[in-house]
């Protein structure tokens, strides 16, 4: 079965372009960044435009959420507020204004997914799934034909490690598969319904 998954993920990066790399750009607005949540494609560069008065500083998540500014061992600094960074590994990065992160909250973050050449399910698939990205724990599968007798729903990882299995029936087309045990990341899902297989990937955010 794994082996099956990676010649799938093979074929489709063989046959879809993968995604371009661009440049993302963050700015100062008053005392916020804009926009202080930002989605980038790893490989991307993140370009930073502002000034010595609202001074850069990545931070560990911890460091974020208590408003702290003790730097993340070989994180970017920008004293100036202004530099650039290229994103290679997936992952959230934590920023923070050193100035004022304190006293006004200035801080953002980034998160970073691996571009990805694994097409989307097509329109004349068994299903579609949603939310994309996945921002909680639950993603739910919407299917073409309300009744599903045979349903099988894996979730891969990129390496090929089976993450989640799910089985089961509906008569509504409503499928929920709990994504709890997940971390933030990249997935093939499997959809598979009376003989019948489709993929797609989705994003844990």
């Amino acid at each position: 079965m794994k082996k099956a998954i990676l010649c799938t993920l093979i074929v489709m990066m063989t046959i879809i372009r993968i995604q371009a790399q661009t440049n993302d750009t963050i700015k100062d607005n008053g005392f916020a960044f804009s926009p202080a949540e930002l989605t980038a494609n790893a490989g991307d560069t993140v370009v930073f435009v502002g000034s010595d008065f609202h001074p850069v500083l990545e931070v560990s998540e911890a460091t974020w959420t208590n408003k702290g500014t003790t730097p993340l061992e070989g994180g970017f600094n920008f004293p100036s507020g202004s530099g650039k960074i290229k994103l290679t590994e997936a992952g959230v990065y934590y920023y923070v204004c050193t100035a004022h992160v304190a006293s006004d909250d200035m801080k953002g973050k980034i998160t970073v997914i691996a571009p990805s050449a694994i097409p989307d399910i097509p329109g004349n698939a068994i299903a579609s799934v949603y939310p994309v990205p996945l921002t909680g724990s639950t993603l739910y599968i919407s299917f073409r034909s309300q009744a599903q007798k045979n349903l099988s729903v894996s979730v891969f990882d990129l390496a090929g490690n089976l993450r989640i299995s799910s089985s089961g029936s509906t008569s509504t087309g409503q499928y929920s598969v709990d994504c709890t045990s997940l971390p933030k990341g990249l997935f093939l899902i499997k959809l598979s319904s009376d003989n019948r297989d489709s993929y797609t990937k989705f994003v844990k955010q």
